[in-house]
Order: structure tokens, then C-alpha cells, then sequence
């Protein structure tokens, strides 16, 4: 919700550019659930990723499990290949370790994962 906030409203009459922005996921159409219990719906599958200016992942709901779809960790590693820079919200930045993203690099998460982060 937030990343929709953020990018996906159009402020250009306060003088904000305006993002071309897609929600993507595994499968466009594809309802994926939030953990506030709200579904979101991805127009755009992960193929979208790839030439993008700004990736950006949102939190996730258990952020100390592994598992997260391998279409999903290559879609991100070919973005930030492409040159996409890679923005994390919050847990988010799980993804982008898992992805391999951030193998020395230092990262931020929030304050309750960041044992949990840098132990992995």
C-alpha cells in the first residue's frame, strides 16, 4: 500500500513527475494476499521488472522465512542486472538478500528483523 501511495498517484499538478507505474507479481491477475488481510491484484507479470528505472519491493508478512519464488529472485537479479535500481520497504529487504542483492553491502531493515537480517 505504501509503494502504491508513494509512486502510484499522479502529483503532477504539485509539480511531482508522474512514475509510469505497473504492479507486478508471479502472474498478472493473480490475486496476492496482504498480511492486513487485503488481496492486491498485479496488472503486470515479473517480466515487467526488466528495464524498469526503480524496482521496488514491498514488506513482507514473515520476514525470517525462506522460500520466496525463484521467478521472483531472478526477475530481481535481471532488473538490477539491467540497471534498475532496487528499492526495499521495511522486511522487503529479505527479498533482495535472498536474491543476492546485497552481499557486501549494507542494508536497513526494521528494527524488530535486523538480528534476524544480518545473522542471514
Amino acid at each position: 500500500g505504501v509503494i502504491c501511495e508513494v509512486f502510484g498517484i499522479d502529483r503532477t499538478a504539485d509539480g511531482v513527475p508522474n512514475f509510469d507505474f505497473k504492479v507486478c507479481g508471479l502472474q498478472a491477475g493473480n490475486p496476492v494476499r496482504t498480511s492486513v488481510g487485503a488481496s492486491l491484484v498485479p496488472d503486470h507479470g515479473l517480466s515487467e521488472l526488466r528495464g524498469a528505472d526503480l524496482v521496488a519491493v514491498p514488506a513482507i508478512h514473515n520476514a525470517s522465512e525462506a522460500g520466496f519464488p525463484r521467478e521472483a529472485l531472478d526477475a530481481l537479479r535481471a532488473a538490477a542486472d539491467a540497471g534498475s535500481i532496487i528499492l526495499t520497504v521495511c522486511s522487503g529487504a529479505f527479498v533482495a538478500g535472498a536474491a543476492g542483492l546485497l552481499d557486501g553491502r549494507a542494508c536497513t531493515t526494521h528494527w524488530m528483523h535486523a538480528a534476524e537480517l544480518a545473522r542471514l
